[in-house]
């Protein structure tokens, strides 16, 4: 399990042929990245064989039903660093990129009410009605096509579920204001996954299970994130570790199909000291290199 190999693999972030395979995942031996192997097809193909990410109103109205209270207080931090400079009243077009049902209109335009914000979904049916009237919605087929340019553009939990995130990255950049940046907040491999696959294999196993999927299709290294962002033309202005969840962990012990009842408790202990213990997410705000300062 802890061997490298080849198989046919070439890391789409780095270039590297060499990864350890393990159940359907593939961590790149050079920039670290744990990634859905073998590659499944585009977003779009993904989405048409109902094997990808897409949701109805129904479900992201559940969805949102458990997790609008944590998701609340996530996109009230995110906006803050996101906007970072702006002063409250500025008129400021922001782009939630992958938004869903569309709740982060609502907190950043209670934030900054000079805001207008955009969302746009692989998904245009997610945008729920309750959330509609404060988004300005552009359909996910016009996107690419539509002359909106933006300050701000905001990807909470979007970086991880693209086939191709450099090709993304590059085309919000060409969508961006002069002065503008991206706001990035993705999963993060951490010390979870090498102690579960050196000392818990079956449980390392119910884990890649629970967090790697075709909807989920990959796992970033701090390595393999810089790599990405630079390969698209930008810089990493600020950058920071966290431990951030949006469900209750009842909801990613089940996805790990976790049944023992010991271990169910000691997944819910672990979710309790997370904030303290568990770095799973990366947060970066990303500008075009021509503009970049060192990130802090």
């Amino acid at each position: 399990m802890n061997s490298y190999r080849g198989d046919g693999f070439v890391c789409k972030i780095c270039n590297c042929e060499q990864a350890r395979v393990v159940a359907h995942t593939a961590q790149c031996r050079d920039c670290g990245v744990l990634l859905y192997w073998p590659y499944p097809p585009s977003d779009s193909e993904l989405i048409e064989s109902g094997k990808g990410k897409s949701y109805s109103t129904e479900t992201s109205r559940r969805w949102y039903a458990k997790s609008a209270d944590r998701n609340h207080n996530n996109f009230t931090e995110m906006a803050s660093i996101g906007m970072l400079g702006l002063p409250r009243v500025t008129d400021v077009n922001v782009l939630d990129f992958g938004g869903g049902g569309g709740q982060f209109a609502c907190v950043c335009r209670s934030l900054f009410p000079g805001s207008q914000v955009y969302i746009t979904d692989i998904s245009d049916e997610a945008l729920l009605p309750e959330w509609a009237p404060m988004n300005r919605q552009i359909p996910f087929a016009e996107f690419q096509s539509d002359d909106t340019r933006f300050d701000r553009i905001f990807m909470n939990d979007v970086f991880e579920h693209l086939s191709d995130p450099v090709t993304v990255l590059r085309d919000l950049t060409a969508k961006l204001r002069p002065g503008g940046s991206i706001f990035v907040d993705t999963p993060r491999h951490f010390w979870l996954y090498p102690l579960t696959r050196q000392l818990l294999q079956g449980l390392h196993r119910k884990l890649l299970q629970g967090t790697v999927s075709l909807a989920h299709l990959q796992i970033w290294s701090e390595r393999s994130f810089r790599m990405a962002v630079a390969n698209a033309g930008l810089q990493v202005r600020w950058y920071r570790t966290l431990s951030e969840f949006t469900m209750p962990p009842s909801y990613y012990l089940d996805n790990m199909k976790v049944v023992n009842p010991v271990v169910r408790a000691a997944g819910s202990a672990f979710y309790k000291t997370a904030r303290f213990t568990a770095m799973n997410k990366i947060q970066a705000v990303l500008v075009p290199t021509a503009a970049a300062a060192p990130d802090r």
